[in-house]
């Protein structure tokens, strides 16, 4: 009972007086064993208790009856013993739950405070599910790799130098050679020693008869592999090959191990400087049969050797080559050469054209499941400049690599998506390039909510690229005050250098975009048809303003509340360029053509100051602008940005105003012109209104001067005049809208005579017979059906879908129809006829020469040697 004693006494009482309620008093007081509870319950038992009277205890009758009951009572006893056993067995199991449950009730207390976690706890745990792969880790061990790999050839070098350099006569090794080439030299010394004594020594009969005689049968140990390499490495840095491939022989020589890997160094470092044939020599010396990455490294040594543009003919037949020998270099050697075709500016379009060719070449006789490298770059070529853009065909490529393929998206790869959809100037596909965006920076994020994706400068350019070809200025300003507040706290060293947004800063192309976005933007307000109203009837004018009959003023698509939220926000914080209390800006895109005007002004003169800055050309105002932050530090002040620039005054501003930029711009900032320059202020003369015209034809007689000595030089093909921007940047297209620009600017002057004169001088210089000269076709491109051979055995494009962009300058009927106007009203009948004729001619030239491409066939194959016979 002493553990029951423990329970609390208000249960004990209850429990015990269930137990004994029906307790017969007789029985208890003849039972013994329950003196304890019948003293706890006393105040009940005596309540209970009522004596027998024994007065007539000599009566024979009352003590028969006395016996009987006695035996009753025995009987009676027994049974209540055994039913207090019973009992008493129910108590104990009764204390022993209630023990339990208070042994379960401090166990589950004690599990309980040790498996509760803190908030700390909790957010740990979920950082380490949620953690993104350490991609800048990696980046950083692999820049740092090189230096320690130089520290540690060096230590290596030097242990050679002591162990070999002691001299026969000193004991001593304080004359240690450090040089690699003394130690090359020391070796040499060696191996002709024992040459001379495998030589001096008698070869015993049958033996060593079928061993190679410049490899040993048994390696003679002279250096270990990883000293080996590190020699052979710090010849290959230091561009000694000579003495590589000396060391390369010494090694072959004394039989050392890990040779193929010292191969693999020397011809990394022939690949690099482009050195094909010193790379084939090692190949066809050291590597009869090439690995992988030796054929990877002779592919690398033909595109390192191409003239930058230049069309890589040879790089892709020696592809063919190794397919033919059975030995199909690894798909980084197609990646290279794909990357070398999409480069080309020679011809641009049949480059594009021939790399889709021998990617589904690749995949159908070589590597059918491309690496995500390779799919960015083939969704980079679907918004190739040389071929309008094909915004369906990227989405077939990126579903096919992540849905079908399951392999790990890039940035790179969305860069290249969206940069495609955008090229488009669709606006379905540009709204799905920024859902793409929108899809790639929120997936994949860790528990603090970054993205496992960084957006860099390419994303950027393709987000802007959308956003100015469908006139959206709302999400250009807000994409630049993005990269204002990034690039302003990146300059006051407020962000992380390994954050996202570190790497992000305003570049000449991003103003470039931004500028375009401007010049494209129509503004919703015009004066011109605004309802001109007193002061007191403001209220009534407005409800009433309305456009003239057939006209229409333009509302661009308003973005949703909540990304009109995040621009407020945005344009609140991000540190845009404001100049005293005459220029800000705000979440509201220009309302006007004076809005606009006002923020490019702004931006383009944060732009020359911060340059200043850069050069230390402002001397008079540093101490006060350096304190500024400078977002626009990274902006040069190139052409193509002045171009850009000047197109938004071409389209917002007056003609007096654009003509005074255009001849004052370029020398004020020392930036030459190009052609683009030169083609873009002839367009604009010519779309002039007709209040502007003698102002027009001023400014294009000027312009035109000029033009007709850049054109005279690319004509002739001078090679000193190469060097010229204007020169260098011209070909056929601008010729023609040049020229085009300056017939319809005299026309529309009235100077017929003139203009039909300049139509007989393009004639002269590009006459229609000069369209029939068409280039032979390529043997890579013959369209011939094969089931093998040293060219694509698939291709994607037939010579239909191949532009032709080696077509000489010429004219066409819609380019002259306002002079022939000109020439009909006049009644001048010469002048019309030819004309006419002139038209005719290139048409009949142009259909001609169509066919003859169509029709030709690569020119028969001369037996050569291969580009290679390793």
């Amino acid at each position: 009972m002493s553990t029951a004693l423990r329970l609390p006494p208000g249960l004990l009482d209850l429990t015990l007086s269930r137990v004994f309620v029906r307790t017969p008093v007789p029985v208890i007081r003849q039972w013994k064993c329950c003196e304890t509870v019948l003293r706890r319950h006393g105040h009940s038992a005596a309540a209970l208790l009522q004596q027998a009277s024994l007065d007539n205890a000599d009566n024979a009758l009352m003590y028969s009856m006395e016996v009987a009951k006695r035996g009753s009572g025995q009987s009676t006893e027994l049974s209540f013993v055994k039913e207090f056993r019973e009992q008493d067995r129910a108590l104990a199991e009764l204390e022993e739950r209630v023990r339990m449950l208070q042994e379960a009730v401090k166990d589950h207390a004690a599990l309980v405070e040790e498996e509760s976690y803190s908030e700390e706890d909790l957010l740990r745990v979920y950082e380490d599910v949620l953690a993104l792969p350490p991609s800048s880790e990696s980046e950083k061990d692999t820049a740092v790799e090189p230096r320690d790999t130089m520290v540690e050839d060096a230590k290596i070098l030097q242990g050679i130098a002591s162990r070999w350099s002691e001299s026969p006569g000193s004991s001593s090794a304080t004359d240690v050679i450090v040089t690699p080439r003394s130690i090359v030299r020391r070796l040499q010394e060696v191996v002709a020693s024992l040459d001379q004594l495998r030589h001096a020594v008698p070869r015993i009969q049958g033996e060593g008869t079928d061993v190679d005689g410049t490899v040993p049968s048994v390696p003679l140990g002279m250096l270990t592999t990883e000293e080996w390499l590190a020699l052979i490495r710090t010849f290959c840095r230091a561009g000694d090959g000579a003495t590589a491939d000396t060391a390369l022989s010494l090694m072959k020589s004394t039989g050392g191990f890990g040779f193929e890997e010292a191969v693999n160094e020397v011809l990394d470092s022939y690949a690099s400087a482009g050195d094909v044939p010193a790379t084939e020599r090692v190949l066809q010396t050291y590597a009869a049969s090439p690995t992988e990455v030796q054929r990877d490294s002779h592919v690398m040594a033909y595109c390192k050797a191409l003239a930058p543009g230049a069309f890589p003919s040879q790089v892709e037949e020696l592809l063919h080559h190794y397919e033919a020998r059975g030995l199909p270099a690894p798909m980084k050697s197609y990646t290279r050469v794909l990357t070398a075709l999409l480069s080309t500016r020679t011809r641009p379009s049949l480059g594009h054209a021939q790399a889709r060719d021998l990617f589904a070449h690749m995949r159908y006789a070589v590597h059918p499941k491309p690496d995500i490298a390779l799919y960015t770059l083939m969704l980079r070529a679907c918004a190739h400049p040389a071929v309008p853009a094909e915004p369906e065909r990227a989405l077939d490529l990126f579903t096919e690599a992540m849905v079908d393929r399951r392999l790990t998206p890039t940035p790179a790869a969305f860069s290249a998506t969206i940069y495609a959809l955008s090229r488009s100037g669709e606006k379905r596909f540009v709204r799905e390039a920024f859902r793409l965006a929108k899809r790639m920076m929120d997936g994949d994020r860790d528990a603090r909510g970054m993205s496992a994706f960084r957006p860099d400068r390419r994303f950027v350019d393709a987000l802007l690229e959308g956003a100015k070809r469908i006139g959206d200025l709302a999400r250009t300003r807000w994409l630049l005050a993005v990269m204002v507040k990034q690039s302003t706290q990146a300059a006051e060293g407020t962000v992380d250098r390994g954050s996202p947004n570190s790497r992000l800063f305003l570049s000449e192309g991003i103003m470039r975009h931004v500028f375009h976005a401007y010049a494209s933007y129509k503004v919703p307000f015009t004066p011109s048809l605004a309802k001109i109203v007193e002061d007191s009837d403001t209220k009534n004018a407005v409800k009433e303003t309305s456009t003239p009959q057939g006209e229409s003023i333009h509302v661009p698509d308003a973005p949703p509340a909540d990304e009109v939220k995040d621009m407020e926000e945005d344009f609140a914080s991000s540190g845009l360029p404001v100049e005293e209390d005459t220029s800000s800006f705000s979440h509201i895109p220009p309302q006007t053509r004076a809005e606009v005007v006002r923020e490019v002004d702004i931006l383009l003169s944060r732009i020359v100051e911060d340059d200043r800055i850069k050069h230390n050309l402002d001397g008079s105002g540093q101490g006060k602008t350096a304190q500024l932050p400078r977002p626009f530090r990274h902006v040069a002040l190139t052409t193509r940005l002045l171009n850009a620039y000047l197109s938004v005054h071409s389209v917002h501003s007056r003609f007096e105003v654009w003509s005074e930029l255009y001849r004052t711009l370029f020398d004020q900032l020392d930036v030459p012109r190009d052609a683009k320059s030169y083609v873009e202020a002839l367009k604009r003369c010519s779309t002039s209104h007709k209040s502007e015209r003698h102002l027009a034809l001023r400014l294009a007689e000027e312009i035109w001067g000029s033009w007709q000595s850049i054109e005279g030089a690319w004509s002739t093909g001078n090679v000193s005049d190469r060097n010229d921007p204007a020169v260098s940047t011209m070909n056929a297209r601008l010729i023609e809208r040049a020229n085009v620009a300056m017939i319809r600017m005299l026309s529309l002057t009235g100077q017929t005579q003139r203009a039909l004169d300049l139509v007989r001088s393009f004639a002269t210089r590009y006459p229609p017979e000069r369209l029939l000269r068409i280039e032979t076709k390529h043997p890579l491109r013959s369209s011939r059906t094969i089931l093998e051979g040293t060219r694509p055995l698939v291709r994607l494009t037939s010579s239909v879908d191949v532009p032709d962009d080696t077509v000489p300058p010429l004219l066409t009927f819609t380019d002259l129809e306002i002079l022939h106007a000109r020439l009909v009203r006049n009644g001048n009948q010469d002048g019309i006829g030819y004309v006419k004729w002139l038209c005719k001619s290139y048409e009949g030239y142009l259909r001609r020469r169509r066919d003859a491409t169509m029709s030709s066939a690569p020119p028969r194959k001369t037996p050569t040697t291969s580009p290679v016979e390793a």
